[in-house]
C-alpha cells in the first residue's frame, strides 16, 4: 500500500473509484459534505470538480493497493489572508472492505506530514458527532472543540451533530 499526492489528471482518470469512497461513506450514513440521494454520476462529478480546484490551496492524497485507490483526503489551506498558517481536513474516506485496517490512521498521518511539509501550523476538522468518525480523531491525537447541533444533514436525512477538531502542527 501507498498514499500518493494526485493530479487533477489522475482525479479526473479516477474519478469511478474515487466516488466509490463517497458511495460507501453514504452507506455507512456518513455524507462528506454530499446530500442524499448520491449516485455514482454525482460522486464522480464531486471528484471532477476537485480535480479542478487542485492546487497550491488544496491537496488530495490518495492510498493506493495494487494500482487500486481504497481511500483519500484533502488538505485544503485557509484563504484568509490571516488565515494561510491553518487548513481543513476534507474528506478522509476508506473503502468499505478496507476500514478498521489502519488506513485511515495511515491517510490521516500522511496529510498531517504533507501539511506540515507545505508550512501548515494548524489543521482541523469535523465530523459527525457520537459515531466512530468522532472517536477515531480523539484517538489520533487531535483536540476536540465542541459540537454544533444541526450542523449537517446525514444521507438518511436526519440533522446531525457535528463535533470539531483541531490539531496544532
Amino acid at each position: 500500500m501507498e498514499i500518493v499526492e494526485l493530479s487533477g489528471d489522475e482525479v479526473r482518470a479516477s474519478a469511478g473509484a474515487l466516488a466509490q469512497l463517497l458511495l460507501d461513506a453514504h452507506a455507512s450514513n456518513m455524507a462528506l459534505g454530499l446530500a442524499a440521494p448520491l449516485t455514482q454520476e454525482r460522486a464522480s462529478a464531486a471528484w471532477l470538480e476537485t480535480a479542478d480546484r487542485l492546487g497550491p490551496d488544496r491537496m488530495l492524497l490518495a492510498a493506493r493497493d495494487g494500482g487500486e485507490i481504497v481511500g483519500s483526503v484533502q488538505i485544503v489551506r485557509a484563504t484568509a489572508e490571516n488565515g494561510r498558517h491553518r487548513g481543513e481536513i476534507q474528506r478522509l474516506a476508506v473503502r468499505a472492505d478496507r476500514r478498521g485496517s489502519g488506513l485511515g490512521r495511515a491517510l490521516l498521518d500522511a496529510a498531517t506530514d504533507r501539511a506540515r511539509d507545505d508550512g501548515l501550523r494548524l489543521l482541523w476538522l469535523t465530523t459527525h458527532a457520537g459515531t466512530g468518525a468522532d472517536g477515531f480523531y480523539e484517538s489520533a491525537g487531535w483536540t476536540r472543540v465542541g459540537e454544533m447541533p444541526s450542523y449537517s444533514r446525514r444521507p438518511d436525512g436526519t440533522l446531525a451533530t457535528n463535533a470539531f477538531y483541531y490539531l496544532e502542527l
